[in-house]
């Protein structure tokens, strides 16, 4: 069964665009272990930025930046989640999977100057890799400080794994700028690194859990790849997670989302679980029993 999408590249532009000056949505770069999210709130100030091949957003708390490179496009679903009681809705910007791949890194390495910074202010600072080995996204660490950048530098050539706690440590104390890059842009995080123990505070914030990395269980077509996505408004909460009533417009706009750009095998999964003539019929498909679960949850909102 194919589960490519035929969405195409303006849709998907549009739909970026959309959400990008949404102040409900959300936004992360990054693999099971190293992210970094990016969100603004209502009254925040907020700066927007569009080229022929970009768009980004700017706050004082952190930035995104996404390439609209040629073979971009998009896959929609819904997934069970535990952060909240409800359901996940989320649409994972993708490139094939050729075309995703960024040069690995797998020991501490200075990248010279950051020129892609968002700000300008930063294009002259130092960027660093802490060098986790993937070539999905690299997660790194900025800084114009130069007793910092002289004891990152000290750390090159060096595996995070090893250094792990020595790292942590002066990161933890210096709360650089945190970088997370991958082949369809970045998001960039200003605000500091929460001590040990302490929650991150709501807004852009990063990730690095090294134990977690190589968790991933990616669910777009096999033949692409996605470490960018977005979290559309909400019907059941808001983004940090704090319930509010149900909002059945919020609640069709993704469902038209999934319309547009829906994995095939969820929307059929999806089809399936609403007609009772099929629900008893099993299948192989990894998006059964997610599909009948979160119909299940949704029929609770819905007339009829």
């Amino acid at each position: 069964m194919s589960t490519e999408t035929a969405i195409s590249r303006t849709t998907v532009i549009d739909l970026v665009k959309r959400y990008l000056h949404s102040p409900e949505s959300s936004w992360s770069n990054g693999i099971s272990g190293a992210i970094g999210e990016f969100m603004y709130d209502e009254d925040e100030t907020v700066s927007f930025g569009e080229t022929a091949n970009s768009l980004s957003a700017l706050t004082g708390r952190g930035a995104i930046s996404i390439k609209l490179l040629g073979q971009l496009t998009c896959f929609a679903y819904e997934q069970l989640t535990h952060c909240t009681r409800s359901w996940a809705q989320t649409i994972a910007l993708a490139l094939p999977r050729a075309q995703a791949g960024l040069k690995v890194n797998r020991v501490i390495t200075d990248l010279g100057e950051d020129r892609e910074a968002v700000r300008a202010r930063d294009r002259d600072a130092r960027l660093f890799d802490l060098g986790l080995g993937s070539d999905q996204i690299r997660f790194c660490v900025r800084t114009k400080e130069g007793q910092l950048a002289e004891k990152l530098t000290s750390f090159c050539g060096l595996a995070l794994l090893d250094e792990g706690q020595a790292v942590m440590t002066l990161l933890q104390g210096s709360s650089p700028d945190r970088i997370v890059i991958s082949a369809l842009g970045r998001i960039e995080v200003y605000t500091p690194i929460p001590g040990h123990g302490v929650s991150a505070e709501m807004g852009p914030h990063t990730h690095l859990l090294p134990r977690l990395l190589g968790k991933d269980t990616s669910v777009v077509p096999v033949d692409y790849s996605a470490s960018m996505h977005v979290y559309p408004p909400h019907p059941l909460h808001d983004k940090y997670g704090a319930d509010k009533p149900f909002d059945p417009f919020r609640y069709n706009a993704f469902q038209d989302v999934l319309e547009q750009a829906g994995i095939k095998d969820y929307l059929e999964e999806k089809q399936a679980a609403g007609d009772p003539a099929q629900v008893a019929t099993g299948s192989n498909s990894n998006w059964y029993h997610i599909a009948r679960r979160i119909v299940k949850m949704q029929s609770d909102y819905l007339p009829g």
